[in-house]
């Protein structure tokens, strides 16, 4: 494929990942089937920006964020199987992710930052978390107890902290080395955490003669 790709996620059974492509101005979403499947653009909004998809627990629905031109990114949803997107939030939502018991979808707010979650079956949103930047919005874990997170404070200081649903406290886990990335995953398992770290950086002065 020719362009540039990001986002992907698993399917719950473990078939098929769907990514973000952005090949030109727009950015659309695909479906692959793995080992060995032929990429399939998945019919979302026209002339819009589609991006960042999540699964539904059951396999049966994605996720996913749009917008167009100036206006804020919203959360839709739409069968795998194909059918019309349907629009769920009404003030603003990307990287939106399903709780697993299927009642709640928890999202960021792109212009906003702040974590927030909906009922799936229709209702008032809530918010959730502050502490997530609008520009670090897919630095968060969903887990049945709580919310792994990313917490900027003064650069270089980033720290993973934890979000207890029982006890509404925010518990630091530990402060990283060095500047984060974007995008963080918690294993299936629940032992494991997953963060993008820049390890260096490094730039080069360049002399051109003979310009034109």
């Amino acid at each position: 494929m020719h362009g540039t790709a990001g986002r992907a996620r698993w399917s719950p059974n473990g078939r098929y990942i769907a990514f973000e492509f952005h090949p030109k101005e727009r950015s659309e979403i695909y479906i692959v089937e793995v080992p060995g499947g032929v990429p399939r653009l998945l019919p979302t909004l026209p002339g819009a920006d589609n991006l960042s998809p999540s699964w539904s627990r059951d396999g049966k629905w994605l996720y996913f964020a749009s917008k167009r031109d100036s206006e804020p990114f919203q959360l839709w949803k739409m069968p795998i199987q194909g059918g019309s997107p349907t629009k769920l939030t009404k003030h603003g939502g990307i990287s939106g992710v399903e709780s697993p018991d299927g009642r709640f979808l928890y999202y960021s707010k792109y212009e906003l930052g702040g974590l927030w979650k909906m009922p799936l079956e229709g209702g008032e949103e809530t918010q959730v978390l502050e502490e997530v930047r609008g520009g670090s919005w897919p630095n968060w874990a969903l887990t049945s107890d709580g919310i792994y997170f990313l917490r900027f404070d003064k650069s270089p200081r980033v720290s993973i902290q934890f979000f207890d649903f029982t006890t509404r406290k925010t518990i630091p886990l530990w402060t990283l080395d060095k500047e984060p990335g974007w995008g963080l995953a918690m294993s299936p398992n629940g032992k494991s955490i997953l963060y993008v770290q820049g390890e260096f950086a490094e730039s080069n002065i360049m002399l051109v003669k003979n310009f034109r």
